[in-house]
């Protein structure tokens, strides 16, 4: 199996759809800051393109793992309050998870 490219984005440039599709521009901060001080802008790291009509799964996917991300974080934070436990399946990242929709 080839290995898929993997890309990095923390937000989002644009959006531009056309004939169907939706094209994406995902965008990362360098960290780096322009001349004089100011707030360093993301520079495009990746170009999604999304047919339009799997633009309502895409997005009931990116909703549920939020939503699963969310309760998690409230997961561990009621764990912090809890003596430490042994977690289930030890060979496990901790707080890493697979969404599979």
């Amino acid at each position: 199996m080839t290995a898929l490219p993997t890309v990095f984005g923390d937000g989002v440039i644009d959006v531009h759809v056309a004939s169907g599709v939706a094209r994406i521009t995902l965008g990362a901060q360098t960290g780096a800051t322009a001349a004089g001080g100011a707030d360093a802008k993301p520079v495009p790291s990746a170009l999604l393109v999304v047919p339009v009509l799997q633009l309502p799964n895409l997005a009931r996917v990116l909703v549920e793992v939020t939503k699963q991300i969310e309760a998690r974080a409230k997961e561990a934070m009621a764990a912090q309050q809890k003596p430490a436990e042994t977690p289930a399946g030890g060979d496990q990242v901790a707080g890493a998870f697979r969404f599979n929709g």
